[in-house]
């Protein structure tokens, strides 16, 4: 089985607090994974992103941001991507 890799990317607003960002992905929307966490702080809307690999190709995955401070945790909408076939470049 190929092992393929993705870029997940979504925005954070931490309001003014310093804030822990980032991603929970799998197969189901139960993710089952998760990336480092990233540190954002200030009043604007910021890009995130992360890297992940060891993904299986031709797979459908879910993946939503998280982001967690003081005030408690918000989760974002759940959204997909699907991994390249094997033979796909």
């Amino acid at each position: 089985m190929a092992i393929s890799s993705a870029r997940l990317k979504g925005t954070v607003n931490p309001r003014g607090l310093i804030t822990s960002v980032r991603f929970q992905y799998g197969t189901t929307t139960n993710y089952g994974l998760i990336t480092a966490s990233q540190n954002f702080s200030g009043t604007t809307t910021q890009n995130v992103s992360a890297n992940v690999s060891g993904l299986a190709a031709s797979t459908t995955y879910h993946f939503r941001i998280v982001a967690t401070n003081i005030r408690g945790t918000t989760y974002g909408s759940d959204r997909t991507f699907t991994t390249r076939s094997s033979g796909g470049r």
